[in-house]
């Protein structure tokens, strides 16, 4: 089987720039506030404080379930509905099983920095 002199360029680049290649997990958002945070502590006493963040790059709007914990947690929930934020952080996928027997998912932000815009 014959091999273009292109085809073989492309796997050779691919293959030199796996070896620089880095993976991250990092997410940047700004938008507005969709409800009044919700600060909650956990059984050790950690604060754990969620919020939602509307976002519309395009004519139609994204919802992200964001978290931010400890003193982070304290400092967000002092935030209002519709206060326009910048959130900094990564992205999490937990799964757990209900009460009622059914699995469940949830991809969030977990925040390491909000800043009111």
């Amino acid at each position: 089987m014959a091999t273009s002199k292109k085809t073989e360029a492309t796997v050779q680049e691919t293959t030199s720039t796996e070896d620089t290649f880095r993976s991250y997990n990092r997410v940047e958002l700004a938008g507005r506030l969709t409800a009044d945070p919700e600060l909650k502590h956990t059984a050790s006493g950690k604060a754990v404080c969620r919020l939602r963040v509307a976002t519309n790059s395009t004519k139609v709007a994204e919802f992200h379930d964001v978290v931010t914990w400890e003193q982070l947690a304290e400092a967000t929930a002092t935030l209002t509905k519709g206060a326009k934020v910048v959130v900094e952080g990564r992205i999490q996928t937990r799964s757990w099983e209900a009460k009622d027997g059914s699995k469940r998912r949830a991809t969030e932000i977990v925040a390491s920095k909000v800043s009111a815009a």
